[in-house]
C-alpha cells in the first residue's frame, strides 16, 4: 500500500460557524438598545444571512422591524426565530406581541401560552396573556391569569385594578402602578392613537374655554398640567402661558413632554403629593384633561388645586359621565369604576366638590371626548373659577 499523498483528495472545508459569535451579537444588541433601530436591523440581517440557523440574528430582526412600525414584515423574522428555538420563551412571546399588533388574538394567545408553558413563572408573559385574553372577552381566563400573577406578586397594583374592573368591584382610584405602567407602554403611540384613531381633541377644547373665561387676553399665567402625558395640554395652552409645570406618573409619557419644550418644570409624582409640596396661591390655572378617569374619588384631588389656585384662578378639566344603563343621568353614586378601567363621576358630585370648596362653576359643556370602537364616549368639559 502506498503512503503517498492523494494529489487529486478534495481538501478539507472548514465548516462555517452555525451561531454568531458573542461579540457579533453585542454590537447587533447594541445598537437595538440605543435605539438604533435601523442599524439594528441592518446588522441582525446580517447575522441572519450568515447564520440562517442562529435564532438570536432572527429574533433581534424581528424586534427591530417591528419598532419601526412595521408588525407584518416583522411577523416572518419572529416565526423563523420560534421555529429555530421552540424552547425560548421570549421568541415566543415577542411573536405573540406582534400577532397582538395585527390583531391576531387567537395566534397571540396561542404563542403567550407556549411562553408560559417554558417558562412559567415569566411575568411579563403572564401580563401578556391576561391581557390578549381580556381583549378577547374571555373574562373568567383573564382573572385567572390576574389573579395567578397576584399570586407570584402580591402587590401588584396593575393586576388589582384589572381584576376590580373585570369583576365589578368599586375602587376609589386606580393604583399608581397601573397608571404608570399602562401609560410607560403606551407613551411612543399616544399622541398618534388619541388624535389619529380616537378622534381626541380635549386638550383644544380646553384651551379654547379657558380663552373664554379669562377676563383679557392672556399670555403671563402661571399654569400646573395635572397629569400632563405627552405635553398635548401643554402644547395648546403654551400661548397662554409665562410658566408651565407638568406632573405625571409616567416617565416614558414625560420624556415625550419635555421634547415639546414647552414645561419649565416636569415632575414624576403622583398629582396630590406633588401638590402637597407646593406653596399656595402659586397658579392662576389648573388642567386636568382626562386624568380624573383614573381617580375616582376626587375629594383631596380638588382640595389641593383649591390651595395652589390664586384668587379666581382657574380650574379646567373632563371627565367621563357617569349615566345608568338605561342612559338617564344618575345621583346614586358619585363615581364608579367602568368595565374600561376608567372612572365616571356624576355631575351632581362635581356640584358638591365645587361648592364645598368654594369654586364658581363657570361651564359644564358635555361633548364627545373620543370614539372607541366605533361608539362615542360621552364626558363634560368644566372650567371652575377659585
Amino acid at each position: 500500500m502506498s503512503n503517498s499523498p492523494h494529489v487529486f483528495a478534495r481538501p478539507p472545508v472548514a465548516r462555517p460557524p452555525a451561531q454568531a459569535s458573542d461579540i457579533e451579537r453585542q454590537i447587533a444588541l447594541t445598537l437595538y438598545q440605543q435605539g438604533q433601530f435601523a442599524e439594528a436591523e441592518k446588522s441582525s440581517r446580517s447575522l441572519t444571512t450568515r447564520y440562517p440557523q442562529d435564532s438570536f440574528g432572527w429574533k433581534l430582526l424581528g424586534a427591530a422591524i417591528k419598532q419601526q412600525g412595521r408588525a407584518q414584515e416583522a411577523l416572518t423574522a419572529m416565526q423563523m426565530a420560534a421555529k429555530l428555538s421552540p424552547m425560548d420563551w421570549e421568541a415566543f412571546n415577542n411573536l405573540g406581541s406582534t400577532h397582538r399588533s395585527l390583531n391576531n388574538l387567537a395566534f397571540s394567545e396561542a404563542c403567550y401560552q407556549h411562553a408560559l408553558q417554558v417558562k412559567p413563572d415569566s411575568l411579563e408573559a403572564l401580563d401578556n396573556l391576561a391581557d390578549v385574553l381580556r381583549l378577547q372577552g374571555k373574562v373568567a381566563e383573564a382573572v385567572a391569569m390576574y389573579q395567578r400573577r397576584l399570586s407570584l406578586t402580591p402587590d401588584d397594583g396593575h393586576a388589582k385594578h384589572l381584576i376590580a374592573m373585570l369583576t365589578g368591584q368599586q375602587t376609589a382610584q386606580a393604583p399608581a402602578d397601573y397608571v404608570s405602567r399602562t401609560f410607560d407602554v403606551y407613551a411612543d403611540e399616544f399622541d398618534q392613537h388619541l388624535t389619529g384613531t380616537l378622534a381626541y381633541d380635549v386638550p383644544a377644547q380646553l384651551a379654547q374655554r379657558i380663552q373664554a373665561c379669562a377676563d383679557a387676553e392672556t399670555t403671563d399665567w402661571t399654569a400646573l398640567d395635572l397629569g400632563c402625558g405627552t405635553g398635548l395640554v401643554g402644547a395648546a395652552l403654551s400661548p397662554m402661558v409665562a410658566q408651565l409645570v407638568g406632573v405625571d406618573l409616567s416617565a416614558r409619557m414625560l420624556a415625550h413632554a419635555q421634547a415639546r419644550q414647552v414645561y419649565q418644570r416636569l415632575i414624576q409624582a403622583d398629582l396630590v403629593q406633588m401638590m402637597q409640596a407646593e406653596a399656595a396661591d402659586s397658579f392662576d390655572l389648573a388642567v386636568a384633561a382626562d386624568v380624573f378617569i383614573y381617580i375616582g374619588q376626587l375629594d383631596e384631588t380638588i382640595k389641593e388645586v383649591k390651595r395652589l389656585l390664586r384668587p379666581n384662578g382657574l380650574l379646567a378639566f373632563s371627565i367621563e359621565n357617569l349615566d345608568s344603563d338605561e342612559g338617564a343621568q344618575t345621583t346614586e353614586v358619585d363615581f364608579r369604576l367602568n368595565a374600561t378601567g376608567r372612572y365616571s363621576q356624576s355631575r351632581t358630585y362635581m356640584n358638591q366638590l365645587a361648592q364645598q370648596h368654594g369654586f364658581q362653576v363657570r361651564e359644564a359643556h358635555e361633548t364627545t371626548l373620543r370614539v372607541e370602537n366605533g361608539q362615542p364616549v360621552r364626558g363634560t368639559l368644566m372650567i371652575w373659577q377659585a
